[in-house]
C-alpha cells in the first residue's frame, strides 16, 4: 500500500484533535449568561498540538479561532506554500505565499525561526562580491564587497505557477554591521528583496570600480531614471548602484534621514529605467523587540507609483511579524491590487 493512503488520515487526525482541545476552551464562552459569541467564520491553516508541517484549511467561528492559535502551532489565513529553505544562523530563512481560491496572492513574505537570530555571521560580507577598486592588490571587505551575507531563494512554485504574479525570485541579506550611508543604515540589519527582475539578469551585474563595487557601465545602467509615472513620489536616485544588486530608490521622506534612528524602512531597486526590487529593510533589533514584546506586529503603507511598468499584483503594505505560537517571524508583502 502507498505511502500517500496514509497522508491524510494523519493530517486529518492532527486537525481533529486540535478542534477537540479548541471545543473544551471555547466551551465556557460559549455557554456563559447573556455572552455575545462571535461565530463569524474565519479561514485558519490548522496543525496538530506540534506539528508545524501537517496543515490543514478549515474554518472556525471567530469564538474558536484565539484559542486554537494559543494551543497550537496554526495561524490565520489559507495554508501556505513554501520555497526551498536556506541555512542562516542557528535557523534557516525560506519564503512563503497565500493565496485565495483563484490564485491572488494574500501574502508573500519571508519565514524564519526565532533560532536564525542566533549565531549569525560576524564578519562584513561573505566575500561574494568584491573589487579591487584602489588596485592595490588587496580586497578590503569593509569598502570594497557588498552584500553582506546572502540568501538567494526561489519562490514557491504555487505562486509562480499562477497567473498575475510579476516577482521571479527572492534575496535576504544580512549586513551583520549595517552599511552606508554613515549614521543612517550602519547597524545590523536584514534586507528582504522581491524580485521583478530575473535571476540572470541580476546576477549579470558585474563588479567594478564605480560607486558600490559596480562595474561603471553597468552603474550607469542601473541609474538610468525610472519614468516618473512609475516612481513612488519622494523616492530619490543617490547613485547607491551596487554590485550584483542594480540601484536603491531612498524614501528621503523617511524618519531615519530626519533624526530617528533606523529600524525599518521600505526601498524600490532599479535597474535600466525599470523598477527591479521591492525591499523591506529592517533592523535585527527590531526583530528582538517583537520577541521581547517592546515592538508590536505591524503593517505599513507601501509609497505607490501612479503605475507599474509590468502588470500584475502588487501589494499596499508590508508587514512585520512575530508568531509566539510558532517562534517564527514573517516580513510579508500583503493587501495586494492587481495593476
Amino acid at each position: 500500500m502507498s505511502k500517500n493512503r496514509y497522508k491524510r488520515p494523519l493530517i486529518a487526525s492532527s486537525a481533529a484533535a486540535a478542534l477537540l482541545g479548541t471545543a473544551a476552551l471555547v466551551a465556557p464562552t460559549a455557554t456563559s449568561a447573556n455572552a455575545a459569541v462571535d461565530t463569524t467564520p474565519v479561514k485558519v491553516c490548522l496543525t496538530g498540538t506540534t506539528s508545524t508541517t501537517n496543515e490543514v484549511n478549515v474554518t472556525l467561528p471567530k469564538v474558536a479561532v484565539e484559542p486554537v492559535l494559543q494551543s497550537t502551532p496554526s495561524y490565520l489565513g489559507p495554508c501556505a506554500a513554501y520555497g526551498t529553505p536556506s541555512a542562516l544562523g542557528n535557523g534557516n530563512v525560506r519564503t512563503y505565499a497565500q493565496q485565495d481560491a483563484t490564485g491572488k496572492p494574500l501574502s508573500i513574505g519571508f519565514v524564519f525561526p526565532k533560532t536564525t537570530l542566533q549565531n549569525l555571521p560576524t564578519t562584513m560580507t561573505d566575500q561574494h562580491h568584491c573589487f579591487d577598486i584602489n588596485g592595490n592588490g588587496v580586497i578590503d571587505e569593509h569598502t570594497e564587497c557588498m552584500g553582506g551575507h546572502e540568501r538567494p531563494l526561489d519562490l514557491p512554485a504555487a505562486l509562480t505557477g499562477s497567473s498575475g504574479i510579476p516577482y521571479k525570485w527572492a534575496l535576504l541579506n544580512f549586513n551583520s554591521m549595517g552599511h552606508g550611508p554613515e549614521g543612517i543604515y550602519d547597524t545590523p540589519h536584514f534586507d528582504f528583496h522581491f524580485y521583478v527582475q530575473p535571476k540572470a539578469e541580476r546576477d549579470a551585474i558585474r563588479p567594478g570600480p564605480c560607486a558600490l563595487a559596480i562595474n561603471c557601465e553597468d552603474f550607469a545602467t542601473a541609474t538610468e531614471p525610472v519614468p516618473a509615472p512609475y516612481l513612488p513620489a519622494g523616492y530619490v536616485d543617490n547613485g547607491v548602484a551596487e554590485v550584483a544588486m542594480g540601484n536603491h530608490l531612498i524614501d528621503q521622506s523617511s524618519p531615519e534621514w530626519h533624526g530617528t534612528p533606523f529600524t525599518q524602512t521600505f526601498i524600490y531597486g532599479a535597474y535600466d529605467a525599470k523598477i527591479s526590487f521591492l525591499e523591506p529593510m529592517i533592523t535585527k533589533a527590531y526583530f528582538d523587540g517583537l520577541v521581547s514584546g517592546t515592538n508590536p506586529n505591524a503593517c505599513f503603507p507601501i509609497p505607490q507609483p501612479q503605475a507599474w511598468q509590468v502588470s500584475g499584483y502588487y501589494p499596499k503594505n508590508y508587514c512585520i511579524k512575530y508568531r509566539a505560537n510558532r517562534g517564527d517571524f514573517t516580513v510579508s508583502m500583503e493587501n495586494y491590487q492587481h495593476s
